[in-house]
C-alpha cells in the first residue's frame, strides 16, 4: 500500500505531466529567428515589422547570448521608428539603441552591433532634436570609426553614409560641414554603388549647396535603379523620396 503522502505526490506529478503535454511547445531560439526573418521580409507593411521586432525580442529572451537576435532586433526597431510620425518615433529608436548595445555587450567585436548602434544613436538623436542630442555626436563617430577600421565596405559603405548624414545635419557651429558630408557620401557610393540611399543623401547635400546639376543625375539613377536582394521595401521608399526631390528641382 502506498502512503497517503506518496500517493498524493504521484498524483501531482501525473497532473503536471498532463498539463505539460497539453501546452504548446515553446519555440526554440532558431525557430523564433526564422519566424522573425519571414516577418521582417514583409516589413513594407508596418505591422509585419512590429511582429518581427516582437519575435526577435522573444528569441533574445530565449537565448540572452544571441548576438544575432540582438542586432536584428535593433534593425527591426529602426525600421519601425523610421516609418512612424516623428512624434511617435522616439520609443522605437530608443529600443533600437538598447538592442544594439546588447549585441555589443554580448560580443564586443560585433560588426553589426556597432553599426546599428551608431545608426540607432543617429535616429534617436534626430527624434529628440539636435540641441538635446549633441552628446550622441561623438558616440556616433566612434561607432562608425570602429566599423570603418574593421570593414569600410560594411552595409555598402554604411559607416561613411552615416557620417555623411551626420555632417550634413549638424549645424556648422557644432561640427557640421557640407564638404565633409560630400566627401563621406562619395566614399559611400564607391563602396555601395547600388545602395541608392547613398545617392539620395549626396543629392540632398548638392541641393543645399545650390548644385542641382549634380543632384539631378544622382536622383535619376535612384529612379532607374534595381533593388539589391532583400531590399525591395527600401527601394520603394528611396524611389518615392528621389521622385519628390526631383520634383522640387
Amino acid at each position: 500500500m502506498l502512503s497517503k503522502h506518496k500517493a498524493n505526490f504521484i498524483m501531482a506529478l501525473a497532473v503536471l505531466w498532463a498539463l505539460a503535454l497539453s501546452l504548446p511547445a515553446l519555440a526554440a531560439p532558431q525557430e523564433l529567428l526564422d519566424q522573425a526573418a519571414k516577418a521582417y521580409a514583409q516589413r513594407g507593411e508596418l505591422p509585419n515589422a512590429r511582429q518581427a521586432a516582437a519575435l526577435y525580442a522573444q528569441a533574445l529572451a530565449a537565448d540572452p547570448r544571441s548576438e544575432e537576435a540582438a542586432w536584428r532586433l535593433s534593425r527591426a526597431w529602426y525600421w519601425v521608428g523610421s516609418h512612424l510620425p516623428e512624434d511617435q518615433a522616439l520609443e522605437p529608436f530608443e529600443k533600437a539603441v538598447e538592442a544594439a548595445k546588447q549585441a555589443v555587450a554580448i560580443n564586443p567585436d560585433s560588426l553589426a552591433g556597432h553599426y546599428w548602434l551608431g545608426v540607432a544613436y543617429g535616429s534617436y538623436g534626430k527624434a529628440k532634436g539636435i540641441m538635446k542630442s549633441l552628446s550622441l555626436v561623438d558616440p556616433i563617430k566612434e561607432e562608425m570609426a570602429w566599423v570603418i577600421k574593421k570593414n569600410p565596405a560594411y552595409e555598402a559603405g554604411g559607416p561613411y553614409r552615416v557620417l555623411g548624414r551626420l555632417y550634413f545635419k549638424l549645424p556648422g557651429l557644432m561640427g557640421g560641414s557640407n564638404s565633409k558630408a560630400i566627401e563621406n557620401l562619395q566614399t559611400a557610393i564607391k563602396y555601395g554603388p547600388q545602395r541608392w540611399l547613398n545617392h539620395i543623401y549626396l543629392a540632398e547635400v548638392y541641393i543645399k549647396e545650390g548644385q542641382k546639376d549634380l543632384a539631378r543625375p544622382l536622383l535619376q539613377q535612384v529612379l532607374a535603379g534595381q533593388a539589391e536582394a532583400g531590399l525591395e521595401p527600401e527601394l520603394a521608399d528611396w524611389q518615392a523620396e528621389a521622385k519628390k526631390l526631383l520634383q522640387g528641382l
